[in-house]
């Protein structure tokens, strides 16, 4: 069943005509998703409940849609248009339902509600409205979550594959990283060794002595310098994409504190994974995960200040509640979702370490797919 078909089959559980997507310079990552290809002017992607299924391109772009969905065996016709009179006639019918849904978040504000589903701009909402005022305009959260929550054997498969590429070039950090080069300069080299494989899943972080204590830290001209170097980074090749993150000691004497913080973190990220099976709730990881930092010595409250994971798939931030000893027990792992696994210790304007692999869910025991060393490497 292709994903056009599994969106089909949702429509008619919630009683609804048809899913519009709506995108323009690259606006809605759902585009992509379904169609295999990056359409970057104008379109409208419309998956009917009763299989008629309609892409309104560009004529530029038609040729390059229509060989992205037959090498995929997609039943969707796509038809150019050449005006906007042209389109609000291709438009109409399609939109005057019952009821459609829209890539729009109805909650967006609630960190478990629908804001995986907000990607429509607020112009292309209200001129939909206007072609279809009779018409009941639904979110398409519960068709997106359904689609790319729970991950295909294709998608597990391209998962283990741009996981392994991804550690054999933070593998060779140590041949080319030097004390003098610049973050910046560090970044280049991952992501241009990236480019040769697939795309940038996400800006790589690299930071060295204090800025590793900054989680989102971007990435500066900062010079490399002898201590602490975090990297975080990721690789999409084809349906899925890595997040990654090791944590580097640049020089030949790591100092003790680093040393202890990196194998107790090491050690919660194992107590963690006994928890990413199938039917635990999502909290449950995050707080064995805590429950050990706190019996080792360390001040999980002020120094590991985020969750400890996230859905990953066909984004790095993907669709799925996430791992935090905060999420209500309602939100529960599920077989053969994707997870990250990222403990981390933080000490302000000094230095931090982050250790992140790539886990999926499984029924008794979760595979982790990426690796952390267990003893730092030294650069």
């Amino acid at each position: 069943m292709d994903k056009f078909e599994k969106a089909q089959k949702i429509l008619k559980e919630i009683n609804a005509d048809g899913w519009l997507i709506i995108c323009n310079e690259d606006s809605d990552i759902n585009s992509r998703f379904l169609l295999g290809v990056g359409s970057h002017a104008r379109h409208y992607i419309y998956v009917d409940a009763g299989g008629n299924h309609k892409v309104f391109s560009v004529e530029m772009e038609v040729a390059m849609i229509e060989s992205s969905l037959k090498q995929r065996s997609i039943k969707c016709e796509v038809i150019p248009y050449r005006s906007l009179n042209g389109l609000i006639k291709l438009l109409t019918p399609i939109v005057n339902k019952s009821r459609i849904a829209l890539n729009f978040g109805e909650n967006v504000l609630n960190e478990y509600g629908t804001s995986q589903a907000d990607y429509i701009r607020a112009g292309d909402y209200f001129s939909i409205k206007d072609l279809a005022p009779k018409t009941e305009f639904i979110s398409a959260a519960p068709i997106i979550h359904e689609l790319r929550s729970i991950k295909s054997s294709e998608e597990l498969k391209d998962l283990r594959n741009v996981c392994k590429a991804t550690l054999e070039i933070l593998e060779a950090m140590p041949e080319f990283v030097k004390v003098g080069m610049s973050e910046k300069e560090v970044r280049a080299k991952i992501e241009y060794e990236y480019m040769k494989l697939g795309k940038i899943a996400f800006e790589t972080i690299v930071g060295t002595g204090p800025h590793s204590a900054d989680p989102h830290h971007n990435t500066s001209n900062k010079k490399i310098e002898p201590g602490v170097l975090l990297i975080d980074t990721g690789l999409q090749i084809d349906e899925m994409c890595s997040d990654i993150t090791w944590t580097f000691w640049v020089g030949n004497n790591p100092a003790d504190k680093f040393l202890q913080a990196y194998k107790v973190l090491y050690d919660s990220k194992k107590i963690a994974n006994e928890y990413f099976i199938d039917g635990t709730p999502n909290y449950l990881p995050a707080k064995k995960c805590r429950e050990y930092l706190a019996e080792k010595g360390y001040d999980h409250e002020k120094l590991f200040f985020h969750g400890l994971g996230h859905s990953l798939g066909f984004e790095a931030h993907d669709i799925g509640a996430r791992i935090n000893r905060n999420i209500p027990e309602t939100y529960t792992l599920k077989e053969n979702m994707v997870y990250t696994n990222e403990p981390g210790l933080y000490w302000i304007s000094k230095w931090g370490i982050r250790l992140e692999d790539d886990v999926i869910i499984g029924k008794t025991k979760c595979e982790q797919v990426t690796y952390n060393p267990e003893d730092p490497i030294l650069i």
